[in-house]
């Protein structure tokens, strides 16, 4: 141990004497070190996020559209009415459904301004929504058909932009709706994009917006297989509105899932292209450690010629390379780690709760740390082993 300590002593001490030339080969490492630990550990963050959200059944599930491009596409329109008679004649591939309005902009006055923000129907709001004042919308708002509504904080600063809105009363359309609530569409990817929006009880809606709705959004019994569950939902509409009409089925978790593989594949790509940066800066290190070899060749030759082996000068630069490596690992690491710390709150606001696997990027950065001192230091080192000593003295 002593011995290997000594290395490390007369390591630092020769770095240190060539410390600007040490720092310059730094560079590449710390660089490259922390865009892949940034990077990685984004994607990973962002790809987690969205694994978990996929698990929430109230943030998830099936939606049923009209398809534009059909010959007919208005004897398809579907109606509030349908929504009952569809979850019917399902055949018990559906548990439940509810009618959709997706974002139509809507005139709602406040103290006798007009507005137009987005309005949507929705069951009893989105669990992944959080609520910064006031509550949420809930099963008993639906069943009474009651006059109430959550807001934005966008749509907050629209309306309300000095005073606390809930409580508070709106018109929209010729019903008077009361505001039980503010939320911001933090950690919600489906809801990530609501801007200045208020949500009502679809039963609420109907009555103020009774012409058609957007579509459907379902949920599927358990254990049953989604190729049934589409055919299932759109049969059960070709049985009301008749055979020629034409729906598309989304299934909304499948393309979380496939946003979340691409996601995740898009990180292990710019992970790669970092690794690619990594292997220049490893090229710069094997660089300075050939220039120190040739520099020092004449106290190599006096090393080896009271007795130090070509092992052990080998083995010296190549702990020189290491501890070069490491140390431009270790402050990539917290550079890396910093930009992490940073821009996670965006993909928590994206995707949701996104836990990094700081184990995995780190021992990944561990890795290419340890990786490149002792990649790249071996040929300058095996190089020093074997120079003549007597060749070596007569530089």
């Amino acid at each position: 141990m002593s011995v290997l300590a000594a290395y490390i002593e007369e390591a630092l001490a020769s770095l240190w004497r060539n410390r600007l030339r040490s720092a310059l080969s730094l560079l590449g490492t710390i660089i490259g070190i922390a865009s892949t630990i940034a990077v990685l550990g984004l994607s990973q963050a962002g790809a987690r996020g969205l694994e978990k959200s996929l698990g929430n059944a109230d943030s998830v599930g099936w939606v049923v559209f009209v398809d534009r491009s059909s010959d007919n596409p208005l004897a398809a329109t579907l109606y509030y009415r349908d929504v009952a008679r569809f979850v019917a004649r399902s055949n018990g591939a559906i548990s439940s459904a509810y009618a959709g309005y997706f974002g139509r902009p809507f005139p709602v006055n406040v103290g006798g301004k007009t507005h137009y923000p987005q309005l949507h129907g929705t069951d009893k709001g989105d669990n992944a929504m959080v609520i910064l004042e006031g509550r949420k919308l809930d099963h008993n708002d639906v069943l009474a058909s009651a006059n109430v509504a959550m807001i934005s904080k966008e749509a907050r600063k629209t309306l309300f932009p000095h005073e606390d809105p809930v409580g508070r009363s709106i018109s929209v359309g010729n019903a008077r709706l009361r505001i039980v609530g503010v939320f911001d569409a933090t950690g919600s990817l489906l809801s990530s994009a609501v801007g200045d929006a208020i949500y009502v009880p679809y039963t609420t809606m109907h009555r103020i917006a009774p012409g058609p709705i957007d579509g459907i959004i379902f949920y599927s019994a358990p254990g049953v297989p989604s190729k049934k569950v589409s055919a299932a939902a759109i049969a059960a509409l070709q049985s009301i509105h008749g055979p020629h009409a034409k729906y598309t089925v989304q299934d909304q978790a499948k393309s979380l899932g496939i946003f979340s593989h691409v996601l995740g594949g898009i990180g292990i790509g710019i992970t790669f292209i970092g690794g690619i940066a990594l292997c220049v800066a490893g090229i710069g290190i094997m660089n300075i450690m050939l220039v120190s070899v040739n520099e020092r060749t004449r106290e190599i030759g006096i090393r080896k010629s009271i007795g130090a082996s070509s092992g052990d000068i080998s083995f010296q630069f190549l702990i020189e390379a290491t501890i070069l490596s490491i140390i431009g690992g270790a402050i990539g690491t917290i550079f890396g780690v910093l930009i992490v710390l940073a821009l996670q709150g965006s993909i928590v606001h994206f995707a949701g709760s996104a836990p990094v696997p700081w184990a995995l990027v780190l021992s990944i950065a561990a890795f290419f740390t340890i990786g490149i001192g002792i990649g790249f230091g071996a040929y300058p080192a095996i190089r020093a082993g074997k120079l003549d000593p007597v060749i070596a003295l007569r530089s």
